[in-house]
């Protein structure tokens, strides 16, 4: 009922099986407090029943407390997926049943404590159980990630082959051009040596276009994950007929951060710059990375031509300037500057220029 699109969405379900547990798990944990503190068959009146109640709001308020403070909506969306729903669904039916099986048989109040030692060595099995998916997800994104790698830089390196052997090309027939000015010149042929310059030059326009990105301003880009994401973007500008300017002073080898944690969010960032220079008039971009012993700096610029919604609209989840979108790209990156305290990045609108600036802290 739920699913948009007949997609199926393993967050929006694995947070409502959360949510099961959880109220599932708090009554358990009630019962349990209550029946240490009544005595033994006596009959339960309202007050036992509001007394077991504060106790369950109790336990979802701290619950509550430290999701909210730990930003634990973060973990849900990062290993939400089919194989984390299958488990959470097997914990849900386990409790369901053992908790069924104890009131059908009138055996809860006499074996509530094993109840909850099965209910947590349970629990602890579903851990073991996620923990080794983890890692398997963890190793399939790895290996997906250095293939992209490589197929990027495989695309780098034709780039660079391609404009060697025109180079080369290039060099062998200027030589050969020379070699007709010198004739001219010697024999005072003026109207033959004028022609035979815009012949150069016409020659050079093609064989050297000017408006081609320099990829050698990538070498300092030293680190092969964030060098990977920048050619792909570059590649996506150069289709999408996006001017680009890229400057780099220092050498980049890694982020005072998890890289693949950087490496989403600058993809973020590169994509909505992108997509917003795309459909502008002008079509530009510009990137600069900035290093001191201190810090990392990202300045993203790009043209834009939609100002209706305002920075903090964007950052909100669910907010998209595009059709059939999430609206999940900025809201993530908040959700990034909330979990890693060096990290702080600012959104600025000047006029048809919409700039983002992210700042990394060292240690």
């Amino acid at each position: 009922m739920l699913k948009t699109k007949k997609k199926k969405d393993y967050l929006l379900f694995s947070e409502l099986l959360l949510c099961v547990l959880i109220i599932n798990g708090v009554i358990v944990f009630s019962s349990t407090v209550m029946l240490q503190i009544l005595p033994r068959n006596q009959v339960i009146g309202f007050t036992q029943i509001f007394i077991q109640l504060l106790i369950e709001m109790l336990a979802i308020s701290i619950i509550l407390f430290y999701y909210q403070k730990k930003n634990l909506h973060i973990l849900s969306e990062r290993y939400s997926s089919e194989a984390t729903s299958f488990l959470m669904m097997y914990l849900f039916l386990v409790m369901l049943l053992i908790t069924y099986a104890a009131h059908y048989y009138d055996a809860y109040d006499h074996f509530v404590i094993g109840i909850d030692v099965f209910l947590i060595i349970q629990t602890l099995f579903v851990i073991y159980l996620f923990m080794r998916v983890l890692n398997q997800q963890k190793e399939k994104y790895e290996t997906q990630i250095a293939k992209k790698e490589l197929d990027h830089l495989k695309a780098y390196t034709e780039v660079l082959e391609k404009n060697q052997q025109q180079i080369a090309k290039f060099r062998h027939d200027y030589k050969n051009l020379l070699l007709s000015f010198k004739e001219a010149s010697s024999t005072g042929q003026n109207a033959k040596l004028t022609e035979q310059i815009e012949t150069l030059e016409d020659y050079s326009n093609r064989s050297l276009p000017q408006d081609e990105f320099d990829y050698k301003a990538l070498y300092n880009i030293q680190n092969s994950f964030i060098k990977s994401l920048l050619i792909a973007k570059l590649h996506r500008a150069k289709e999408l007929k996006i001017q680009c300017h890229f400057e780099c002073q220092e050498p980049i080898e890694t982020l005072p951060m998890p890289i693949f944690d950087g490496v989403r969010m600058l993809g973020i960032l590169l994509d909505n710059a992108l997509e917003a220079a795309a459909e502008s008039r002008d079509k530009v971009i510009d990137i600069m990375i900035y290093q001191d012993d201190s810090q990392i700096e990202f300045l993203i610029k790009n043209t834009y031509e939609d100002a209706s919604l305002a920075l903090d609209q964007l950052q909100q989840k669910g907010h998209s300037t595009k059709a059939g979108h999430s609206g999940l790209g900025l809201n993530t990156v908040q959700e990034f500057k909330q979990k890693y305290t060096n990290l702080f990045v600012q959104y600025q609108r000047v006029d048809s220029v919409f700039s983002t600036q992210v700042i990394l802290m060292k240690d």
